[in-house]
């Protein structure tokens, strides 16, 4: 009985350091979390690398080196008061070795371009708040569009530990006809930006909610940068928003075909006298329509079809020399036959030169168009 009682004695003698040890560490524990601070949780990992509460301890370390304690309001409100007066901007606030920033994202200001994108940062130290740089960062193509401004919610998310602001916004023509729509990220961290945008005609009307409602195409064949999963997150975001409807390939290439023929021929219905004509690709629907065209006209050169097709009457012509089809006509499709001038019919007068017969309520008259020379005569 003596042996077992020495045995147990022993035992209780060399479990009572580690109890002390434990409520020792416990304390220490305790005091670092009621005043917290960078030297205290390096004092009480110092004392007790191994600790049971190392992990706590180094996540709060983190949260007070790195984790901003702005959110997205307070940090709005901050960058309000310090930028220029109406500048309309989203903020986001960053923490990075316990020093704060706030990074306000701005689509208006001096010498800033539809094309780009400001990003001022903010830095704060003993004496407040003060600008530490400008960042002008290049954005979606803005040519054709007259006006901008921010769409949607923005958001924050973290891909292998870097943050990125995620923000969209809306370009509008100055017709407001049509429409393109960005959506963005930015990485404070890093200083890492990227879009994709979607552009189009505006098919919603007024007062629609959202404010866009856009039938065209991304810009995802033209984008670099799609092995970061970040730029890959923004384009399925793109192909996933219902109010972008994308226009099929054959459609897109028949859009792109009639917006540069009724670009570069702005006259063609009133005084041009010379034509610019486009050769369309084979993919294009325009060319599967001439396939199925009825009442074609041919000469030695060129076979040509009248068509109505997507709103517009066109004449697209074949050309048997070298293989190719050209979009050589384009006007409005006639929706009242006896107010609106009609293009009733073509035919060949010779190899090359095509008339045009019209009907304009009793009028008749024709336009004459030479397929080689791309003149065009009213007589």
């Amino acid at each position: 009985m003596k042996r077992i009682l020495t045995a147990g004695l022993v035992l209780l003698l060399a479990a009572a350091p580690l109890s002390a040890q434990k409520r020792a560490e416990t304390k220490l524990y305790q005091k670092t979390l009621s005043k917290p601070s960078l030297e205290a949780f390096d004092k009480f990992l110092k004392k007790y690398p191994s600790s049971v509460y190392a992990e706590d301890i180094l996540a709060r370390k983190d949260t007070l080196l790195n984790i901003s304690p702005y959110d997205e309001k307070q940090a709005r409100e901050i960058v309000a008061g310090l930028l220029p007066a109406g500048s309309g901007a989203l903020a986001i606030a960053d923490r990075r070795e316990a020093v704060d920033r706030i990074y306000a994202v701005c689509l208006d200001g001096e010498g800033l371009g539809l094309d780009q994108v400001r990003i001022v940062t903010f830095r704060k130290g003993a004496d407040g708040w003060s600008q530490e740089g400008i960042y002008d960062a290049p954005a979606a193509d803005a040519e054709g569009m007259a006006t901008r401004h921010f769409v949607d919610e923005a958001s924050v998310f973290k891909i292998r530990g870097t943050r990125f602001l995620r923000f969209n916004y809306l370009m509008d023509s100055a017709d407001g006809a049509r429409q393109t729509y960005v959506a963005a990220a930015y990485a404070p961290q890093t200083d890492e930006f990227g879009c994709v945008s979607f552009r189009g005609k505006h098919i919603s009307g007024t007062g629609h909610v959202p404010p866009y409602n856009i039938y065209g195409r991304s810009d995802e064949a033209m984008l670099s940068g799609m092995d970061r999963p970040w730029m890959r997150l923004l384009l399925k975001d793109i192909q996933e928003n219902p109010w972008l409807e994308s226009i099929p390939d054959n459609i897109y290439l028949t859009e792109a075909a009639l917006d540069w023929w009724l670009t570069q021929n702005p006259d063609a219905l009133t005084s041009a006298t010379h034509l610019k004509f486009n050769i369309l690709q084979k993919e294009s629907s325009l060319v599967e329509e001439f396939a199925k065209a009825k009442g074609k006209k041919s000469s030695s050169k060129y076979t040509a079809a009248l068509i109505d097709h997507r709103g517009y009457t066109v004449i697209v012509v074949y050309q048997k020399a070298d293989d190719n089809y050209v979009l050589a006509w384009a006007e409005p499709e006639a929706k009242d036959h006896w107010r609106d001038r009609l293009l009733n019919s073509i035919a060949f007068d010779d190899a090359n030169t095509l008339a045009l017969s019209y009907y304009h309520g009793n009028r008749t008259f024709k336009y004459r168009l030479n397929l080689a020379s791309k003149n065009l005569s009213r007589r």
